[in-house]
């Protein structure tokens, strides 16, 4: 039963708020007993204040001094104290420019003395220089602390551990609890860089569990986060008792409530508010797996999904065919978040930053879709008062950290060569920390950076390297920090004990505007596409390869959960794939179509040959009643279209004309074993003969394909997760599978073309399977695959649908 945010504080009223009436009372009582105590003991309190005070100092100067180690040298070097000055000068500049910014002359008078010393601090022993360092060092903490971004402010954190394996597991609660790695709080730093006392938000309310991604409202009283009930049991994969991460809050204005949101047999994380009350996050309810998977590691697709604020009205936004994470709201109210994006590509690469709508419309690209100098872009986050984007600079094969970037969207685009994201919008802001796996592994990394300007931040810092399968990080003991532009990064709490993540104000935010939703409820469950010019192209399109239609391909969930097993094709970790059909383009290279909504597709410009002049090597989706347009085919990014009248705007859209047989879903032995057997077998059946070949091209069965398929490989050319790929990164216009494949050049030697004299229809039929990269099968479900094996038809398989909500109370809080 769905609940509103009232009922479920009534109802916490019952069991939840009952079963903790007596730790409250022990709380109560502490905190009597304290008192009475210090009334007692006037000097009990003022000690231990002084001793907590006694603690920062250590632990802030520990850190100070495992900062320039870093660099090799002591704070008693001339350089450590020479850059101190330096970062220190640029942070009063900063702090002076700000409208509401505080009264920094004491500090540069400060600075200015402590400067002057500098310059004799050759006649200083080794401990004078520390005693400087130190005193530099603490002049310009305090002035950091007065930020009046920061100032006066209170900080929600979360204590958590990591499995220490790559960025796909993070968000599975399977993995932490099989590995035993679990526990973990959501606490509230008092009184940030002044103080370690800290107010634990969970101890002893819910039972152990894992926890990940914890965000705030935009007036800063509600905190949300994942959990999961797990206890280290190291349960095996697909147990009926397998934990998984529900979303859950906090009331902070209702006496710390914490409220349950969703539940059920799906990991739902990384929460985002909306400015429309709703909440955005990634969930698993789609259904089906990751195509890279090892045996050992079953994950799950989870996409960006979408619910009202008290867990009802559930359902997705993207229906991408593989993972998505991190979302959260840019200033102009669209939801940016980091996408991985390998059809027909590299797996380990392209995990760029992309927007939508908050209704799921208008998805699209902003970077990192088509490089491999940044293999991943994780944890975005909108700048407050700018335009620019926050990020952090990961990789594929450890858990999520790295370098902190700055994207400038207005300035993201491709070079027109290569067709690879240039890196002219990004801005490094750490430059000591590598990108990991593009570059090597940093020895240290930032984690869930805090925006809060352009130039001053809150991160999650780890000294050492990221856990991960290939960083060599084994341990996460994060600590949480400010930083800043200028070099500062001052310390504002550590527990050796856990990764202490996710830093966020607990203050009101600006809330974004409200993109409203253009749908149009009398498309239905279908949606419309308008292409402007396909020619209009990044890197220009071969000459006299005028383009005539569009295929339309929907790529199909992968629902068994290990690489090639099955194995679709010669290509390495393939996509099972439909050819839904063609759409004509206009003589002045417009289209406009209708397409069904809720499926991943990608779309092929083909000529009138039958032969793909360029194909996607991403995806696309519709929303119910969603309409879309694109400037041309792989246009220039942010490209707008010439204003002119098309001539397919000036009829109805097109519906999409069925392909051949053996196209839905793509199958081998129906689409291309009958072409070679009315024209091919009578000269390559295995026998000895005047004009006979030793190429065996009949369909009998060999290993899970057929003699001929597998007999054609040397002949073939496809794109995949490998050195076989015709290219691993971008499609090249004229360089698709049919163009790149030497079959084709073999069907019109000497030899065979006068002999063969192919009909239209089989060599169209032959184009199609070497431009859809060469699959054998259409479905991953063994009882299909046989089917296919006989040349017989199967239907292709319904996309998972979103479920509708289960019961919300799984860990007991609302009753």
């Amino acid at each position: 039963m769905t609940v509103s945010f009232p009922d479920r504080r009534a109802r916490a009223d019952g069991q939840y708020r009952g079963s903790t009436a007596l730790s409250r009372l022990a709380i109560r009582y502490f905190v009597t007993a304290a008192a009475l105590l210090g009334a007692i003991l006037p000097g009990v309190a003022a000690l231990a204040g002084q001793a907590g005070s006694d603690r920062l100092r250590a632990m802030v100067e520990a850190d100070w001094a495992a900062q320039e180690a870093r660099q090799n040298r002591s704070p008693a070097s001339p350089a450590a104290v020479r850059d101190a000055l330096d970062r220190g000068e640029g942070l009063l500049a900063h702090l002076r420019a700000l409208p509401d910014g505080p009264d920094v002359a004491a500090a540069a008078s400060a600075l200015a003395r402590l400067r002057r010393r500098a310059e004799t601090a050759a006649s200083l022993d080794e401990s004078g220089r520390r005693a400087l360092y130190r005193e530099i060092r603490w002049c310009i903490r305090t002035a950091a602390l007065a930020n009046p971004r920061l100032a006066g402010k209170r900080i929600a954190f979360m204590k958590r551990r990591r499995f220490p394996c790559q960025m796909l597991h993070e968000y599975i609660a399977y993995f932490a609890d099989h590995s035993g790695i679990f526990g973990g709080s959501v606490c509230v730093l008092e009184d940030p860089g002044r103080s370690l006392d800290t107010r634990d938000l969970i101890r002893g309310r819910l039972p152990p569990g894992c926890y990940s991604g914890l965000t705030t409202s935009y007036d800063g009283r509600t905190l949300y986060f994942a959990y999961a009930e797990c206890y280290g049991k190291k349960i095996p994969f697909g147990s009926y008792d397998q934990p998984h991460y529900g979303l859950l809050a906090i009331d902070l204005d209702d006496d710390d409530a914490i409220l349950q949101l969703t539940e059920g047999p799906y990991d739902d994380f990384d929460p985002c508010p909306l400015p429309d009350g709703g909440i955005a996050f990634m969930s698993t309810r789609r259904g089906g797996f990751t195509r890279c998977n090892n045996p050992w590691e079953p994950v799950q697709v989870y996409t960006l999904h979408r619910m009202d604020a008290d867990g009802s009205n559930l359902r997705a936004l993207s229906y991408h065919e593989t993972n998505e994470w991190h979302p959260r709201v840019l200033n102009d109210g669209r939801i940016v978040y980091s996408r991985w994006d390998y059809v027909d590509r590299s797996a380990a690469n392209f995990h760029g930053l992309w927007v939508t709508n908050p209704d799921g419309t208008a998805s699209q690209i902003l970077f990192g879709n088509y490089t491999r100098r940044v293999t991943a872009c994780f944890e975005p986050q909108p700048i407050p008062g700018s335009d620019k984007i926050l990020f952090v600079a990961g990789a594929h094969h450890a858990c999520v950290g790295g370098s902190l970037v700055l994207l400038d969207p207005g300035r993201a685009s491709l070079d027109p060569e290569t067709g690879r994201d240039r890196l002219d919008a990004v801005e490094v802001l750490t430059p000591g920390v590598c990108f990991p796996e593009a570059e090597g592994w940093p020895k240290t990394y930032f984690h869930s950076p805090h925006p809060l300007s352009e130039d001053v931040y809150l991160v999650s810092f780890g000294d050492g390297p990221i856990p991960g399968m290939s960083s060599g990080g084994k341990h996460d003991s994060t600590g949480l920090y400010y930083l800043d532009r200028f070099g500062n990064l001052e310390l504002l709490y550590r527990d050796p004990r856990w990764a202490c993540m996710y830093p966020v104000l607990l203050a009101p935010r600006p809330r974004p505007p409200v993109v409203e939703s253009v749908r149009r409820e009398a498309l239905g469950e279908e949606g419309e596409f308008f292409l402007t010019d396909v020619a209009r192209s990044l890197m220009p399109l071969p000459e006299g390869r005028t383009v005539r239609r569009l295929r339309i391909f929907r790529i199909l969930p992968k629902t068994t959960p290990t690489v090639n097993q099955p194995r679709i094709g010669h290509a390495n970790a393939e996509s099972a794939r439909v050819l839904l059909g063609t759409v004509p383009v206009e003589a002045d290279g417009s289209a406009y179509f209708r397409a069904p909504a809720r499926v991943p597709l990608y779309f092929q410009a083909v000529d009138a040959d039958g032969r793909a002049v360029q194909s996607m090597r991403s995806d696309v989706y519709l929303q119910p009643g969603e309409r879309r347009g694109c400037v041309g085919c792989h246009e220039p990014v942010g490209a707008t279209p010439v204003p002119r009248d098309t001539r397919a705007l000036a009829r109805p859209p097109s519906r999409i004309e069925p392909g051949p047989p053996g196209t839905r879903p793509m199958g081998y032995p129906r689409l291309v074993q009958p072409v070679l057997d009315r024209h091919c077998v009578p000269c390559h059946d295995g026998t000895k003969g005047k004009q006979k070949s030793d190429l065996v091209l009949t369909g009998e069965a060999a290993g899970p394909f057929s003699a001929s398929y597998v007999n054609l490989k040397p002949y073939l050319r496809w794109h995949e997760w490998g050195g076989a790929s015709i290219d691993q990164t971008v499609t090249r216009p004229g360089r698709c599978g049919a163009d790149a494949s030497p079959l084709r050049d073999v069907l019109a030697d000497a030899v065979h073309a006068p002999a063969l004299d192919l009909p239209d229809a089989d060599r169209r039929r032959l184009l199609v399977w070497l431009d859809a990269n060469v699959p054998f099968y259409g479905r991953y479900d063994a009882a299909a695959r046989e089917t296919q094996r006989r040349g017989e038809a199967v239907p292709a398989p319904p996309d998972p649908a979103a479920p509708a909500p289960v019961s919300t109370d799984l860990f007991g809080l609302n009753r």
